[in-house]
């Protein structure tokens, strides 16, 4: 059985005259006759009485008739639907991100975006570190990755570097340091810090002391917190000084200020990473709306491109 021949017997029941369901089919009366004597002979049923040049439906025929009206019209909709996912109109995407592209406005500048041209699209957000995302990305639970590090080149992922910012010194607003215009590297030698716990990215900490000690100092890690409103808090306090990506200053936190160390060798990366070989219309739409925010929030952005 064929969604035509249901076409084609729902045009004859309606008509109750083959000649006129012909007409209206815009076929021939012989193969339109043809394709219900088969339609009926397919499911052993009588669907029709043939009354002079008429045909009436058979009790059989009626009931046979409300369930070829439903299969038929919920197969309109399942070719809508296709049709509507294949333009990126009505899909998923799932999207992880890391906490710095919030900070700096992209995501939220290109979600704003993307929502208003695609209201169908059912989005999801997962906050995961990066490592977390890579996994979640190969193993398909999520679309797209926000991430501050690259995996290992792949042919089965591909990246682009989205942000680059320089990092900025947080200090109480009550510190002696926060009236300076400028802040050297000899005033931060041996005050109290707070960092990212070690054991959470070991590279980054590394990478962190290296920066220092290239530019003169050496920094008391006493704190060691995960969460960016925890770390503000506890720079609020005196607790200890903190770097933080230079974006940072649009949230204007309570007792807190922020001074520029350009001299400190060290910037925040934020890459976007896709399956190469997954890109759907949606990933499409998406990945426009954020060139198309490019530059409008963030403290600074790049958009070369770089393999994975």
């Amino acid at each position: 059985m064929e969604l035509q021949q249901l076409r084609y017997f729902v045009a004859v029941a309606e008509s109750e005259h083959v000649a006129r369901a012909a007409e209206r089919l815009h076929i021939s009366q012989s193969p339109l006759s043809r394709q219900i004597r088969q339609l009926e002979d397919h499911l052993g049923l009588q669907l029709f009485e043939r009354v002079k040049q008429r045909v009436r439906l058979t009790p059989a025929g009626r009931d046979f008739l409300e369930q070829a009206r439903d299969l038929l019209s919920r197969a309109e909709r399942m070719e809508d639907r296709a049709r509507q996912v294949g333009k990126g109109e009505a899909c998923s995407l799932s999207i992880g991100y890391c906490e710095g592209i919030i900070h700096n406005g992209r995501l939220p500048a290109a979600l704003r975006h993307f929502r208003s041209a695609h209201p169908r699209v059912s989005l999801k957000l997962a906050a995961m570190r990066s490592g977390e995302q890579i996994d979640a990305l190969e193993r398909a639970l999520i679309d797209i990755a926000f991430v501050y590090n690259l995996p290992k080149p792949s042919e089965s992922l591909a990246s682009r570097l989205l942000t680059s910012e320089p990092f900025v010194l947080a200090l109480a607003d009550d510190h002696p340091l926060a009236k300076k215009s400028m802040i050297a590297p000899s005033d931060l030698d041996g005050m109290p810090w707070i960092a990212l716990p070690k054991s959470i990215n070991p590279a980054a900490r590394e990478r962190f002391l290296d920066a220092c000690a290239a530019s003169g100092f050496t920094p008391d890690i006493q704190f060691e917190v995960a969460q960016v409103s925890t770390t503000l808090g506890l720079v609020s306090a005196r607790l200890g000084a903190a770097v933080m990506q230079a974006s940072m200053r649009r949230m204007s936190p309570p007792g807190v200020v922020f001074k520029p160390i350009d001299w400190l060798p060290l910037s925040v990366h934020i890459h976007i990473l896709w399956r190469a070989r997954a890109q759907t219309a949606g990933m499409r739409h998406f990945m426009r709306a954020l060139e198309e925010t490019d530059g409008q929030t963030s403290e600074g952005s790049g958009m070369s491109a770089v393999s994975a």
